[in-house]
């Protein structure tokens, strides 16, 4: 999703590390160009299933039908790629990362399949989990994007009313508390509703609390047609911001000591996210329609980031912090897909049509900036709040419309072809004070096109090739031109691989990517803009397995070359390897619950990446870590209750390590964190 947090170092150095240690506005932050550490299932088949319901598509059924107690993310994902069930995350991607790039700040985002403009992040009162729709598990997905496609599902009700109550503690001792109730009011009309309680803490002991609240309506008032609606909030109190480090050359900043704040208490996050909307599905006979209306809204009442520059070997620095307050961003967003789909002997088509808008309205700047004197990047010296006046707001008014054409056949024993057409007008205003109001458009015509044979039994081959208006995010605040919307860019993919269903419970998918668009840095002159173009070229591997009872494996791989190319390049201002991109990341899930004592099952996870460019010129690198997790959960009832104890250890061998942020600072990665919960369902 576009970047609204106002993309401050501390926004992109929190994206990086979005997979180890997730927040409230993780998905806010991760519209970074510098790739997050990792940070629906698909029926098995040979092709993705096409006849899904519309009340279904784009949402995992089975995730939103889990009750809290019964959430476990390994044995629910269908692959390595990216799966949220509840709080969990796995795989090779998330949102903020999808072969290097942010399907977020890309605003590639559905809910149940359709469009949604994403500027706040959704509750889990209402979220049930997502899936990353990318590869061959976006085959024959409608108008699929070249930087993947995060899908949300919606919570569900079963049968029977339950409440399920969750409480414990988070990493680093953070309490929570949340209630959640899925109600079959009658047979055609559910409602889900939840609230909660909860600290957070981050690396360096930065901490802040808040509420979230909301929930999910769903009436079938007749056969195949489904009306839904919901609410999320998430209200947050002063949140203190962990500093980001400005080294004075090229060298990371030395080893300092986690779990300790030394920023200033005062330049703290305060605001709410907000989303809502409503969806109507209907199928009858071959027709399928679907109309989605959303509006999201992200405010930071309270702005505050805090700054180390000019970071020397021995870690003294120059302390500067930057304020603002009144930051918002509103956008409404909608589609409307309509599919026709019929037989012709071995043949099935699928028509679709979709009409997709969306407006975005932010009020951001104002800042103002302080430096605080000299410091050391790990010792803690507070000092008075200066006072501030803020300037004026900046008002960035962007606008879009899409329609798209599309057209699907399936050939039983065959295979799949998938062709479509998208014609799009953008235009976005940005009105500073004292300046003459600037203004760009563009209307290009997308397209995709994708072919899948399964003329062998559990073996599919794919290829395909996406065109797309994605936007870039904003400056971040250290940046000369700080804060500024940046403009959309035009992007391509191409792609191909194999689905090998070795067995009924063992599949195996490989492909092949080259994706491609504008890269955006800072330049000699400290502004944010194009220096040239970034590709990334590379494989992806993905492995799931349930080789015995009991025992399920979620394995993946990404080999990718990422590199940069333009004039910069060729005259050496600037290196081949884009800033923070790593090029290797294995991921291992593993979670075993023994035939002969089902009540308890452990689980491990193992995630490799490799080194990174920490300069922008490539003299100098992060080195490359793997991070081990390990965890249990024990099933038992409270009476009549099912319960099930939680306990994971994060970062079990406490490996130490930096990430880079937008623009080249530094953050450095959890230390070991120990976490614990009991959820029940009543």
């Amino acid at each position: 999703m576009k970047m609204i947090a106002l993309a401050t170092g501390l926004l992109w150095a929190s994206s990086v590390a979005a997979q180890e240690q997730p927040s409230l506005q993780d998905p806010l932050r991760e519209g970074s160009e510098v790739s997050p550490e990792e940070d629906e299932q698909t029926p098995p088949t040979d092709l993705p299933d096409t006849q899904t319901e519309p009340s279904q598509r784009g949402g995992s059924s089975n995730i939103a039908l889990v009750n809290r107690s019964e959430e476990n993310v390994i044995t629910q994902a269908s692959d390595a790629f990216g799966t949220s069930v509840g709080d969990e995350t796995i795989g090779l991607y998330s949102g903020g990362n999808v072969r290097g790039f942010s399907a977020f700040a890309a605003q590639n985002v559905r809910i149940e399949g359709l469009y949604f403009d994403n500027q706040g992040p959704l509750s889990d009162a209402v979220r049930a989990g997502s899936t990353i729709q990318v590869g061959i598990s976006a085959l024959g997905y409608p108008f699929p994007a070249p930087t993947g496609i995060v899908d949300f599902s919606l919570r569900r009700s079963g049968d029977k009313a339950v409440v399920s109550a969750r409480t414990g503690f988070g990493d680093f001792f953070a309490p929570f508390a949340t209630v959640d109730a899925a109600l079959p009011l009658t047979g055609n009309l559910d409602l889900n509703i939840g609230a909660g309680v909860e600290e957070f803490v981050y690396p360096d002991g930065a901490d802040f609390w808040f509420v979230r609240y909301g929930g999910v309506a769903r009436w079938r008032p007749a056969d195949g047609v489904e009306l839904t609606g919901f609410y999320s909030r998430y209200d947050y109190f002063d949140e203190q911001q962990t500093p980001v480090i400005f080294t004075a050359g090229a060298f990371l900043p030395k080893r300092i000591a986690r779990n300790r704040f030394v920023g200033q208490d005062w330049a703290d996050w305060a605001g709410h996210s907000q989303n809502f909307g409503g969806m109507a599905k209907l199928s009858r006979g071959g027709w399928r329609i679907g109309l989605g209306l959303f509006s999201s809204r992200f405010t930071i009442d309270q702005f505050g980031a805090n700054f180390f520059a000019n970071t020397q070997a021995d870690g003294s620095a120059e302390r500067q912090v930057l304020l603002g307050r009144d930051q918002v961003t509103q956008s409404y967003s909608g589609e409307l897909l309509v599919e026709r789909e019929f037989t012709e002997g071995p043949r099935r088509h699928r028509l679709l049509a979709s009409a997709r808008f969306r407006q975005v309205d932010d009020d951001l700047g104002g800042f103002a900036f302080r430096s605080l004197g000299p410091g050391m990047i790990d010792v803690a010296d507070p000092v008075a709040e200066p006072g501030v006046a803020f300037g004026a707001l900046t008002r960035d008014e962007i606008r879009q419309e899409t329609g798209a054409l599309g057209y699907g056949m399936q050939w039983q024993g065959l295979g799949e072809v998938n062709l479509g057409v998208q014609k799009t007008r953008y235009r976005k205003e940005v009105r500073a004070p004292g300046l003459a109001p600037t203004a760009n458009e563009d209307s290009p015509i997308l397209w995709n096109a994708s072919a899948a044979l399964t003329a062998i039994e559990g073996l599919a081959i794919y290829a395909a090739t996406t065109r797309g208006l994605e936007e870039s995010g904003t400056a971040p605040a250290f940046a000369a031109n700080a804060n500024l919307t940046l403009p959309a860019l035009r992007t391509r993919q191409v792609e191909g691989g194999v689905r090998w269903t070795l067995a009924k419970d063992v599949k195996l998918i490989t492909g092949l990517f080259d994706v491609r668009r504008p890269y955006f840095e800072l330049d000699t002159d400290n502004v944010f803009r194009v220096l040239g173009d970034v590709k990334h070229q590379g494989a992806e591997i993905s492995l799931t397995a349930k080789p015995l009872a009991g025992l399920n494996v979620v394995a993946g791989a990404v080999l990718m070359r990422p590199r940069v190319t333009g004039e910069a390049v060729e005259q050496g201002r600037l290196g081949e390897r884009p800033l923070g991109r790593v090029g290797t990341t294995l991921d291992l899930r593993i979670d075993y619950q023994p035939p002969a004592l089902d009540a308890l099952s452990v689980d491990l996870g193992i995630n490799y990446t490799g080194d990174r460019a920490a300069r922008i010129d490539n003299t100098l690198f992060i080195p490359e870590r793997a991070i081990i997790d390990l965890g249990t959960r024990y099933r038992f009832k409270l009476g009549r209750t099912p319960a099930v104890l939680r306990v994971q250890v994060a970062n079990l061998t406490n490996v130490f390590g930096w990430n880079v942020t937008g623009g080249g600072g530094f953050q450095f990665i959890p230390s070991r964190r120990f976490n614990m919960s009991l959820s029940a369902d009543f």
